[in-house]
């Protein structure tokens, strides 16, 4: 795991280009190395001007994959953001990491799974506030193993789970276009007040919404499928009930 101070490496350097939120469904990339930061043994932190790897953030685990350039190959086992500055953390593989252009691939096929839960999440949100005739508060999440999301209140019944299953479900079979938008701070503050996890919104220039189609806008800096129908099938696996009148609901897709 990664055990260096981030603000060291990341100290003086310009914000990098987050190439992963605005198209998230690039899975290869060209870039440049701008910073190695070597670790003992054969690990590496790097720094590039853009980057397709999302960091580990918001209840989504980071993406993973190569970075190589015709001298050398890099496994990227984590990303990490600090204040801007994405640092990702990889192995050499072969070669010697330098300076200059290189080509990023992202483990496509687990970016693709992340995104799949994730827009599953906030339907999840949707279909529980509408089976419940209540507001719905998140708590936290992870969209990892294991996968859930968490919220406020007690855990609802079988009953009241199965029903939210069913809603969405049938809402993925029709399909509804994912947007993405970015509004102003007073804009955002204005639109979202009844999201899920606005109480946890931090101060933001600019706030980064996802809105599902029939759905409410929810502030958020994931990635998620253009369109729910690339869901498939969401299955409710049980409510966890946590401390303070909290429940998790676990699921999958």
């Amino acid at each position: 795991m990664p055990n260096l101070n981030l603000k060291e490496i990341a100290s003086g350097l310009e914000r990098t280009e987050l190439t992963y939120l605005r198209e998230m469904d690039k899975g290869r990339d060209d870039a440049q190395m701008i910073k190695i930061v070597p670790e003992k043994g054969t690990h590496v932190y790097l720094i590039l001007d853009r980057t397709i790897f999302h960091p580990k953030g918001g209840g989504q685990p980071s993406d993973r994959g190569t970075i190589r350039s015709d001298s050398f190959e890099l496994n990227v086992k984590k990303a990490l953001y600090y204040q801007g500055v994405v640092v990702h953390w990889a192995k050499i593989i072969s070669g010697e990491p330098l300076i200059g252009p290189v080509t990023c691939e992202i483990d496509w096929p687990f970016r693709q799974l992340v995104m799949r839960r994730h827009t599953a999440a906030h339907l999840l949100d949707h279909c529980l506030a509408l089976e419940t005739s209540s507001r719905v508060e998140t708590t936290d999440s992870w969209l990892d193993e294991p996968c859930y999301v968490g919220y406020g209140g007690n855990a609802p019944n079988e009953d009241t789970l199965r029903r939210v299953e069913t809603h969405a479900n049938r809402m993925v079979s029709l399909g509804g276009e994912v947007r993405i938008d970015y509004l102003t701070a007073e804009q955002g503050r204005a639109l979202l007040q009844e999201a899920p996890n606005f109480e946890r919104l931090p101060e933001l220039d600019e706030i980064r919404t996802v809105t599902i189609r029939g759905c409410a806008p929810i502030p958020c800096g994931g990635t998620h499928v253009a369109d729910i129908a690339q869901i498939g099938r969401i299955s409710i696996i049980r409510a966890e009930p946590m401390p303070s009148l909290t429940f998790r609901l676990h699921f999958s897709v």
